[in-house]
């Protein structure tokens, strides 16, 4: 009890600290400069906004929040913040009501913001959110422009594809070892896709052109493995606990009878899994991120995808549904038996009977 007393006074003498150094944020209704890019929100019928503003500071959590500052004001059109998983109005933002309790770091040169919390590192996220604001401020604005991308921080394998696409490692400002910055000039643009409401649905407004504009810039540079052309993707070496498959031992029979490979994609490159995917009959595995992949698929590839039913995900029935491809879903119970991690999945023997009934369509 005395410590928690003694943490919470702690806590809180360090949020007085830094409001008197950096003082309190309210929100913003200041105009700031903004011009068309040139992409097409089909959602809109308008073209994707390019914000830019002068003297600003970039706050974030690493998490749910993100905030771009001016004269102690955020910016609504410029800043991200979410609420247990559903995006919300810049009033909800954490520095609203705890500040930016870190000491400001003074970057020279332009900035062009990349992060979004902590989404940023998810492969899905990194595919969809990511590279396609590349793209937007790309039709519009000399990248040459811009000194550094401000990104959560960068893993191995997305330094890589930055790297596939012009953006050297040493423009990049991880967002993780600067989570308080000072810039002359920052840049950001509107969200691809996600406008309102939980990301789980509103992931049914990814839009076309984002696909294409993968399959355009990177199927080419796939790097061929030998490989099976029925494909089972393991997350068990995923760093997201949710969707695993608990007794994984009773498909392995089935998956070794017709013909499977076993793999884990974190493993192998990303242009080694371009190849895989656009080889690929059949992908199947549980429910995540290294689905995002089937966007390099040919038509008519056959996609299982295991999944809890009240699971409320459909990026995989929307990306499958654009690119013409034979979309299944394997529902199974809801979990019960473990309330940390309510996505976990069940395999039972109908759902191997389903499960073969569809290899053999």
């Amino acid at each position: 009890m005395i410590r928690k007393k003694i943490k919470y006074l702690y806590k809180d003498l360090i949020q007085k600290i830094f409001f008197f150094l950096y003082g309190k944020i309210s929100v913003s209704k200041l105009k700031i400069n903004k011009s068309d890019s040139g992409i097409l929100n089909p959602r809109t019928n308008l073209k994707y906004k390019i914000y830019e503003i002068e003297d600003a500071r970039v706050f974030t959590d690493n998490n749910e929040n993100l905030a771009i500052i001016k004269d102690n004001k955020i910016i609504p059109q410029m800043s991200f913040q979410q609420v247990k998983g559903e995006l919300k109005s810049a009033k909800f933002n954490s520095v609203i009501i705890k500040g930016t309790n870190s000491f400001v770091k003074n970057i020279t040169g332009n900035i062009f913001n990349l992060a979004q919390g902590g989404s940023g590192n998810n492969f899905f996220h990194f595919i969809f959110d990511i590279i396609p604001k590349i793209f937007i401020l790309k039709s519009k604005i000399n990248l040459s422009k811009i000194d550094f991308y401000y990104v959560s921080d960068p893993k191995k394998w997305q330094i890589k594809i930055f790297n596939m696409i012009g953006v050297k490692y040493k423009n990049l400002l991880s967002s993780k070892k600067y989570n308080h910055i000072y810039a002359k000039k920052i840049f950001t643009v509107d969200h691809p896709w996600y406008y309102n409401g939980k990301v789980q649905t509103s992931v049914r407004n990814i839009p076309k052109w984002i696909i294409y504009l993968h399959r355009k810039n990177f199927l080419k540079k796939s790097l061929n493995i030998k490989c099976s052309k029925k494909i089972f993707l393991d997350r068990s070496s995923s760093e997201f606990n949710h969707c695993q498959i608990e007794n994984f031992h009773i498909i392995k029979d089935l998956l070794k009878k017709n013909n499977f490979q076993i793999i884990k994609p974190e493993k192998i490159s990303f242009r080694k899994q371009i190849h895989v995917f656009k080889n690929a009959s059949i992908i199947m595995g549980a429910h995540g991120a290294s689905f995002t992949n089937i966007i390099y698929c040919k038509t008519a590839t056959k996609i299982i995808e295991i999944m809890p039913f009240d699971h409320p995900s459909k990026k995989c029935q929307t990306i499958s549904k654009f690119l013409k491809f034979k979309y299944f879903r394997i529902k199974t119970k809801k979990n019960n038996f473990d309330k940390n991690y309510p996505y976990k999945i069940l395999l039972e023997k109908k759902h191997l009977k389903l499960i073969q009934k569809i290899i053999d369509l």
